[in-house]
């Protein structure tokens, strides 16, 4: 990883703004779950709050794609930023009069935010590839992956302590705080204006835009099968760690918030070794390669979750210390290898689509990759509910395992031959 690359101004002011707002983001989702789950009990009701807050990135994001692609760039990351600081911020006040917020106004709140975020998240993609040279990519990628990873890590750790001392009232009034300073620090990114067209965006024109990014997309076969991969994955992989480790650890092994909240943040630290082996790893295997791999020895490692969480295995300690211990191991590897594969897709992505374009294609893909993740959601939280934690690990695991194998011609090849027949 060049390092060299922390004396671009417009780089790190981006990665500390999207640091300060992420460490205020996962502080929250962090606080709502273990709100939620304390205040139900029921995994599906935990399950409806992730749920409800990605629906608004698979109606609008494609839409924001477009979006993204005609104004300036700058001015919708930083007005989302402010503008989420403010709802949070009011919420915050709301619990301070009240003492509490209701289910109802906890759904209210994920879908506000996600449908700000839906807008944001075109726009801040189209920066990062924008701000440096397509050389240095996969290096600028690994500090943004890395910086995001210690966020990811020290979040949840710092979650444990404030939601035990200072309550969800806390965390709130933090996140709202870091909307705000992760605006102020974006209005100083010199970002590099696209050349957007003269004609003006009407509804013809819009529609237009939006659908030259699907056709973009379906045009690159491996890009393609990647989004078609992701839907069936996100619907098994994204429970098992958004809902499946945090109903194990909480409602199986009995651990405390702070128990819980250290096991979020080892697991986000495999994130973290990620980027300094990427870069080797892109130059000598190609991507397509490490996403079978990947996927392949995670959809095994998971049956080593469900045994974890299985009577079988908990019954054999007079403590939960060994099976919680367990699950971080495995855990930690599982998001070590992954976080290698998420790296090295965007890597592709950012190298063949045109800065132009970038909003668009990137929406497309990210509605594509998340759109099953709702129904993945609340299936297996009803799941969870119903049945042993173990069965539904197991399940989401042959899955994972079928439909890796069922992809596993396309991935081998890998992006390289269409690359060249696209350059020719």
């Amino acid at each position: 990883m060049n390092l060299k690359l922390l004396k671009d101004r417009n780089l790190v002011l981006l990665i500390t703004a999207k640091f300060i707002s992420l460490i205020g983001s996962q502080l929250q989702t962090f606080a709502l779950s273990l709100y939620v789950l304390a205040l139900t009990g029921s995994a599906t009701n935990f399950a409806i709050v992730t749920a409800i807050s990605i629906i608004p990135r698979i109606v609008i994001g494609p839409l924001a794609g477009v979006i993204a692609d005609w104004f300036n760039r700058k001015k919708i990351i930083v007005y989302t930023d402010l503008l989420s600081g403010i709802i949070v911020g009011i919420y915050w006040v709301m619990f301070r009069l009240n003492g509490e917020i209701s289910l109802i106004g906890i759904y209210f709140l994920a879908v506000i935010l996600s449908v700000i975020s839906s807008i944001f998240l075109p726009a801040i993609s189209t920066i990062l590839p924008s701000i440096v040279k397509k050389d240095d990519l996969v290096d600028a990628n690994g500090l943004d992956s890395l910086t995001t990873n210690i966020g990811n890590l020290i979040a949840p750790l710092i979650g444990g302590i404030l939601f035990t001392t200072l309550g969800l009232e806390g965390i709130l009034l933090i996140n709202s705080i870091s909307f705000i300073f992760s605006a102020i620090g974006e209005m100083f990114i010199n970002i590099p204006k696209l050349d957007i067209k003269s004609e003006k965006l009407n509804t013809r024109v819009f529609i237009t835009e939006f659908f030259e990014g699907i056709k973009f997309v379906k045009q690159k076969s491996f890009v393609f099968n990647i989004i078609i991969l992701a839907l069936v994955l996100n619907f098994a992989l994204s429970p098992i760690f958004s809902l499946g480790l945090t109903y194990i650890g909480k409602q199986v092994l009995k651990i405390t918030d702070s128990q819980y909240g250290i096991m979020e943040s080892i697991l986000m630290a495999s994130m973290i070794i990620s980027p300094f082996i990427v870069s080797k790893l892109n130059r000598n295997i190609n991507p397509g390669k490490i996403m079978f791999l990947s996927i392949f020895s995670s959809s095994l490692l998971t049956v080593l979750i469900a045994l974890i969480s299985s009577d079988v295995y908990t019954s054999l300690f007079s403590s939960n210390f060994v099976p919680y211990i367990s699950i971080i191991v495995v855990g930690f590897i599982i998001g070590m290898i992954t976080s290698i594969a998420n790296i090295s897709v965007t890597i592709i992505i950012q190298k063949e689509i045109p800065l132009t374009m970038m909003g668009r294609v990137s929406a497309v893909i990210s509605t594509g990759c998340v759109s099953a993740v709702p129904i993945g959601q609340l299936i297996f939280g009803i799941l969870f509910d119903n049945f042993e934690a173990w069965v539904c690990i197991i399940f989401a695991s042959l899955i994972l395992l079928i439909t890796i194998l069922k992809f596993r011609i396309s991935l081998l090849k890998g992006p390289e031959k269409e690359l060249e027949l696209n350059k020719s």
